[in-house]
């Protein structure tokens, strides 16, 4: 090996380009240089290597260094972050800022988003409560807060408002003002024929007082006491006339007794009077002219509601009709019998006034009984025939009948019967007759 002498020169030489070139100063990757310096060289050769490589590492380090610093801030950064939305998740949305997360927090800051505002959690008072969950807003502006309000959607219901019945809302937001059941009965209006009267529902028994009580569609059923009117005010009643009722209405009295309800010196408490043509104690044992004759009651207003009248002794005479004859006629017995066949058949021409053949029958059959009268009474059989036709006709469709019947009579032939024939056109035996009774 040939050896190179050294001398101060060289050495320096040598020193300023190890020094200066890179590639021997940073050597390999593993710190080692080329051999290519003498022994005796190489300790202070890799002592500078050494030295040179040791500056380098520091400025690696300090490269290092930086870029860990720069890491450790944007870990930083990103830790503070990740906190920020940490504590946007737990302090109920009072993050306020505009930043970029946009501070979302569906779930976690009891708003339930009823506001459908993209979820920026809107809190106008900043009491740290949702508008949506905050009881001192007044939604539907009435001027009663949530809390105070039952229905806070709707600003005709509040505790300002009077409660309004069977509307199906509790207007007023209070329950001790029912909507429905306003008496508390426990029926609805829908069960309940009166929902102001407690004592007026399906349940409740009937009692006699012009009130459906029950509800069952009828007032005082089967409860009711017949009264009868007593026109006269005699104390009797008039059995004709009558009415229904809880108790005594005035003019009406329990009993129906009185035999003429328009003459209160009538009636079953007077004393008879003989031959007055009045029936004073309205008891036929006790007749008016001691001949046994008995009179049925007068029938009153009752006596005019129909055609035919009432015939209470079924004789064929209207009561009234009966009673005018013997009132007026109370001594002549053979008048009274021959009036009393002409009314009976003057029932049959009201009764068969649109029949025509049954009212030419009836034609002829009053002209036999106007015979007999007229043989009774000579021509003032006239005016007795007159009297009783117009008591007969005493109703206005009494009157129309007798028409029809005269119209039916039109164009039809009647022959009378010659005057010495009238005594046998009367039906009863005038000879057999006592006296003028």
């Amino acid at each position: 090996m040939h050896i190179i002498k050294s001398s101060p020169i060289v050495l320096l030489f040598y020193s300023l380009a190890v020094f200066v070139s890179p590639g021997f100063v940073q050597g390999s990757d593993t710190g080692t240089s080329s051999s290519i310096v003498r022994d005796r060289n190489a300790r202070e050769v890799t002592n500078r290597k050494h030295t040179v490589h040791g500056k380098d590492k520091s400025r690696e380090d300090g490269r290092k260094e930086t870029k860990k610093d720069k890491d450790d801030d944007k870990g930083r950064d990103d830790k503070g972050k990740d906190d920020d939305t940490s504590e946007k998740t737990r302090d109920k949305d009072k993050d306020k800022d505009k930043d970029k997360d946009k501070d979302k927090d569906k779930d976690k800051d009891k708003d339930k988003d009823k506001d459908k505002d993209k979820d920026k959690d809107k809190d106008k008072d900043e009491d740290g409560r949702g508008d949506d969950d905050d009881d001192d807003e007044d939604k539907d502006g009435d001027g009663y807060a949530r809390k105070d309000d039952c229905d806070d959607n709707d600003a005709t219901v509040n505790p300002g408002i009077t409660e309004i019945p069977y509307n199906g809302k509790d207007d007023d937001c209070n329950a001790s003002t029912p909507d429905d059941d306003l008496d508390g009965d426990g029926y609805a209006k829908v069960d309940d024929c009166d929902d102001n009267n407690s004592s007026v529902n399906p349940n409740a028994q009937e009692i006699c007082d012009d009130v459906d009580n029950n509800c069952d569609g009828q007032i005082d059923e089967g409860l009711k006491t017949t009264f009868y009117e007593d026109a006269d005010g005699d104390g009797y009643g008039n059995p004709h006339v009558t009415t229904k009722a809880c108790s005594q209405p005035s003019g009406y009295v329990a009993n129906n007794t009185d035999c003429d309800d328009t003459n209160a010196a009538v009636n079953p408490g007077a004393t008879e009077i003989k031959k007055n043509g009045i029936d004073d104690d309205c008891n036929a044992s006790t007749p008016d002219d001691d001949t046994g004759v008995n009179l049925p009651p007068d029938p009153g207003k009752a006596g005019k509601e129909t055609l035919l009248g009432i015939d209470t002794d079924g004789d064929g005479v209207r009561d009234d009709i009966q009673r005018y004859i013997y009132f007026t006629y109370p001594d002549d017995k053979k008048l009274r019998l021959g009036l009393t066949y002409y009314a009976i058949e003057f029932q049959g021409v009201l009764k068969d006034a649109n029949d025509r053949e049954a009212a030419y029958d009836h034609a002829i059959k009053m002209d036999r009984h106007v015979e007999c009268l007229f043989y009774l009474k000579g021509e003032e059989a006239v005016d007795i025939c007159n009297a009783l036709r117009a008591k007969i006709l005493n109703t206005r469709e009494r009157s129309i009948a007798y028409i029809k019947y005269s119209d039916n009579l039109g164009g039809r032939f009647i022959r009378s019967a010659p005057q010495k024939e009238w005594k046998d056109s009367c039906s009863f035996d005038v000879d057999a007759t006592g006296g003028d009774q």
